[in-house]
């Protein structure tokens, strides 16, 4: 009886945070990053994509769910899931192809915590913290498109707008994420997850910015003195 009572309730839930699925999916990754970090395999380039794909979902994934939800209230009931999924997979698709260029990179030329390059990327990624391009692509990343309800152009439109948030998300952040494919250990993850979540969800993401420029500066100038030594 009680069981029968909750599904309805359920469902008129899903239908009005159609992000919750996606939300377990985040969820559930990130329970996989504790895990390998409990097991010691917390090292984004030795993992390769799997693992790059795995901490995207889980690093990313808080940002994408405004656009999940956008994509599933602005859908037909029939079709919401299916539009959902488009939006996921061209999002994805955007860090994905940007996770191999990095991790190519970071195998080409290592980056190890205390090195001379590692240094370099983490004063990269504070200096475009402060940059005009970076504000202009975090304004990019709350902006959402009309989606048409049926047909092709329904599903074009769901590919379409997962590629450009995608991208605006990734116009934003990659030198964050750059700093991913080099670093190990899961407080470089949650601080940078923190920092990226912050900036997309809070109504002041200068703040947050400003946060992230100042401690990632900071670790440059420990990781240069560490270099030198």
């Amino acid at each position: 009886m009680t069981a029968a009572l909750l599904l309805p309730g359920a469902r008129r839930l899903l239908l009005r945070r159609p992000e919750l699925g996606a939300s377990a999916v985040v969820v559930g990754a990130w329970v996989a990053l504790l895990a390998l970090a409990a097991q010691g395999g917390h090292r984004h380039v030795s993992g390769g994509l799997p693992h790059w794909t795995l901490m995207t979902v889980a690093m990313m994934g808080p940002t994408a769910l405004a656009g999940i939800r956008h994509t599933g209230l602005n859908s037909l009931r029939w079709r919401r899931r299916r539009a959902m999924a488009e939006f996921v997979v061209a999002y994805l698709a955007v860090w994905i192809a940007f996770g191999v260029l990095a991790l190519t990179g970071a195998a080409l030329v290592p980056a190890e915590p205390g090195s001379a390059a590692f240094a370099i990327v983490l004063a990269g990624a504070a200096a475009w913290q402060l940059s005009p391009l970076k504000r202009r692509w975090l304004r990019d990343c709350h902006r959402s498109v009309p989606l048409p309800p049926r047909g092709w152009a329904a599903e074009w439109a769901a590919l379409r707008f997962g590629l450009r948030n995608g991208a605006a998300c990734l116009g934003s952040c990659w030198c964050l994420m750059l700093v991913m494919a080099v670093a190990s250990g899961l407080l470089w993850t949650v601080l940078i997850a923190g920092f990226v979540t912050a900036e997309k969800l809070l109504q002041q993401p200068r703040q947050a910015t400003r946060l992230g420029a100042g401690v990632l500066a900071i670790a440059a100038a420990g990781a240069a003195v560490a270099a030198l030594a």
